[in-house]
């Protein structure tokens, strides 16, 4: 137990230094000691390597080929040596630092409320150091991992959840999407801080239950490829990321500062602003930076039913996390790509004209006029589809040549149309065909049958935009 605490603390040291890569030879630990680690592996042979090792499983992940386990260093080692298998420290992460609600006005929410957008029925997962029981804060589910439960110890993730979701009632503060389902994931603990292997467990779990929205005011320094796959993974199955781009600005605001997950290509970085539409002096910059949200003087819920006032990247994230679930309602049809691209354009630009290192594409907007209902679909023309033959009575042998043609209502041809063409014979044998149209709007087949009898043939065309259509015909085999 000693010499576990001993390894977090140093990992925590590391941390708060220069952002160098954390490797295990910076870590001394005594023969037969474990260490905190997570093993990817590629096959199902190499995890059975892992398995044979018999060591203490924290997490098995279901969206991402890995496991956190305690190893001695002996068996890192022999892992190691597998090309297939790769091992990384289960690093500490932790909450991004913190130092009436401006932020609900400057974002314009209440006119996406005004416009019936609250955020109703989007899911939004705060992965964080849990949610407190609050009056103002209906918590619609969770999980912990590491922990008994998901109540917050520390305030961070009430406080983050408030921002995101507190009621529109008459208590103490109001969130930016009062109605999001909010779903409390506790990874960290009343000091703010817990293991990245923890982290990617929240992520694999709001895939699994289908979360819209991941909201993570958290970092670290160093890059992780497992935490890179788990977020890459959530994007690529629709769910938004949204990350805390940091608190390590610079007061000159030159340096490359964004952290980790932020700092990912499927996660939304997000800069904090202070009342006066100024970066907040703490706020991390680079190129990274999508977007910038309210995060000096934020006032939010907090523990044991009370509200409090925090700044940080931490606040501002949640900001942007509840913007993208107005979005979602008022565009329940579009993909995370769409939303994501969306939020890029709605917004105040700031700083540098165009985007920039401290403020992204600019401070989120959400007034009625981007958040509007998805126009309806525009009405679909219709295709023409027939289908002929060179003959109507063949001879047993006798080559067949069918055409289906498609066109438009106005008797244009359709290029690339896609043509389904089934011929069924006298004895109810079925032969299908699948093709798409010529320039001149024409898929041709040239089959031969022996079977005497008469032949039906059906043709089904369809173009994209328009609606689809078949025809049917029959010619004679003798």
């Amino acid at each position: 137990m000693l010499m576990k605490k001993l390894f977090c603390l140093m990992l925590v040291l590391v941390m708060m230094m220069a952002q160098t890569t954390v490797g295990f030879a910076a870590v001394q630990t005594p023969t037969g000691a474990t260490e905190r680690v997570i093993v990817k592996y590629k096959a199902s042979k190499a995890k059975s390597k892992i398995v044979n090792l018999k060591a203490k499983v924290r997490h098995e992940y279901k969206h991402v080929n890995a496991m956190a386990l305690s190893l001695t260093r002996q068996q890192i080692n022999k892992l190691e040596e597998d090309p297939d298998i790769k091992v990384e420290p289960d690093v500490v992460v932790r909450a991004t630092a913190q130092t009436a609600d401006w932020g609900i006005a400057q974002t314009t929410a209440p006119t996406a409320w005004s416009s019936g957008y609250t955020g109703k029925g989007v899911k939004v997962a705060v992965i964080d150091t849990g949610v407190a029981t609050h009056s103002d804060i209906p918590v619609a589910g969770g999980a912990s991992f590491g922990y008994n439960s998901y109540i917050d110890d520390n305030g961070h993730g009430t406080h983050v959840a408030g921002i995101i979701g507190a009621r529109n009632n008459t208590l103490g503060t109001v969130g930016i999407a009062p109605d999001a389902q909010i779903y409390a994931v506790k990874v960290l603990d009343a000091s703010g801080s817990g293991y990245l292997s923890d982290v990617i467990a929240g992520v694999d779990w709001a895939i699994t239950n289908q979360m819209h929205i991941i909201n993570m005011s958290l970092g670290m320094s160093t890059s992780s490829s497992l935490l890179e796959s788990a977020v890459n993974k959530a994007y690529s199955q629709g769910i938004l990321v949204v990350a805390a781009a940091g608190n390590s600005g610079t007061s000159t605001g030159t340096s490359d500062s964004v952290e980790y997950p932020a700092k990912y290509d499927s996660v939304i970085a997000v800069a904090a602003t202070d009342s006066a539409n100024q970066r907040g002096y703490f706020s991390s910059t680079g190129p990274d930076v999508e977007v910038a949200a309210p995060g000096v003087n934020i006032y939010s819920t907090y523990l044991n039913n009370t509200y409090a006032t925090m700044s940080g990247t931490s606040m501002a994230a949640p900001y942007v996390a509840g913007d993208l679930a107005l979005l979602k309602e008022a565009n329940a049809g579009a993909s995370a790509a769409q939303l994501r691209q969306m939020l890029q354009q709605r917004v105040l630009d700031l700083g540098t004209a165009g985007k920039d290192t401290w403020f992204g594409y600019g401070l989120i907007q959400a007034p009625v006029s981007t958040v509007t209902p998805p126009e309806p679909p525009a009405e679909q023309q219709a295709t023409v589809t027939t289908v002929s033959t060179d003959k109507a009575i063949y001879r047993v042998g006798n080559i067949v040549t069918i055409k289906t043609k498609v066109t438009n209502a106005s008797g244009t041809a359709l290029s690339g149309a896609t043509v389904v063409l089934t011929v069924t014979n006298p004895k109810g044998v079925i032969q299908k065909f699948t093709g798409t149209t010529n320039s001149l709007g024409v898929f041709t087949v040239n089959p031969k049958y022996s079977v005497k009898g008469t032949y039906k043939v059906n043709a089904a065309g369809s173009y994209t935009g328009y609606t689809s259509s078949n025809q049917t015909k029959t010619f004679i085999m003798k």
